[in-house]
């Protein structure tokens, strides 16, 4: 028996044939969605686009980069070696994959959350500053995920573990590169409805990074002892 907590074996295999081969097609999906709003972004016209023809083309690609990654790299993923054991293995990643939606909402909100509150002498230097993070982020979280390939997951489970190259230093590289891309957003946009939504994401990615490591500490001796000499999100000053 299970308890209403823990998943039953075939639910849990079936989450990660879902994952596979459904969140891979969603991500390609939202790929080419982005890539469209990029094209149509490129064939506007001059007007629309002279208040900020790079930033809006680089967000615009940035989105198509990491989504048209995470698909490609979900669909060719290595086999999964022990599934999800409980249901928060399956929530809190997908409350965390797609919490990006929330951003969609922003429009909606009340003028006071959505203006910004950046001087409009400093506004020029927080897009910048806020792009800025938007492209190390996803540099850091492009350089971890090469280094993780094919061990790169959505849902809480376990694959081969890689401690090379970027998780030499850090146990969660691309977590650290998602935190920068969002403090980006932050800064780019300073208003009271990033500054609400950032700080919760963010929780959520710790809170996931947690229990990925709790799971991966339960099946692996190897990493237990990875854990002590590396940093959580920054690397560590000293070696344990």
């Amino acid at each position: 028996m299970t308890t209403p907590m823990t998943l039953g074996r075939r639910v849990a295999w079936a989450a990660v044939y879902f994952e596979r081969y459904g969140l891979s097609l969603v991500f390609l999906y939202l790929a080419g969605s982005r890539l469209h709003a990029l094209v149509v972004l490129g064939h506007s016209e001059r007007s629309q686009i002279a208040a900020a023809p790079l930033i809006g083309i680089l967000r615009e690609v940035i989105w198509v980069q990491m989504y048209l990654y995470v698909g490609l790299l979900l669909l060719l993923g290595r086999r999964v070696m022990a599934p999800p054991q409980k249901i928060m293995d399956l929530v809190v990643p997908m409350g965390t994959t797609f919490f990006n939606l929330a951003y969609g909402v922003i429009p909606w909100l009340p003028a006071l959350l959505q203006k910004s509150l950046c001087p409009a002498g400093w506004q020029t230097a927080c897009i910048a500053t806020g792009l800025f993070f938007n492209l190390v982020g996803l540099w850091i979280a492009v350089w971890g995920a090469i280094h993780l390939g094919r061990s790169f997951g959505v849902l809480i489970e376990v694959r081969k573990v890689v401690l090379e190259g970027a998780y030499r230093w850090i146990r969660h590289p691309i977590y650290l590169g998602h935190i920068c891309f969002l403090v980006g957003f932050a800064i780019a946009n300073f208003s009271l409805a990033f500054f609400i939504l950032v700080p919760v994401h963010i929780a959520l990615l710790l809170y996931r990074a947690r229990l990925e490591e709790a799971r991966l500490a339960e099946v692996s001796p190897e990493y237990q002892a990875y854990q002590k000499r590396t940093g959580f999100i920054f690397p560590k000053l000293r070696q344990a």
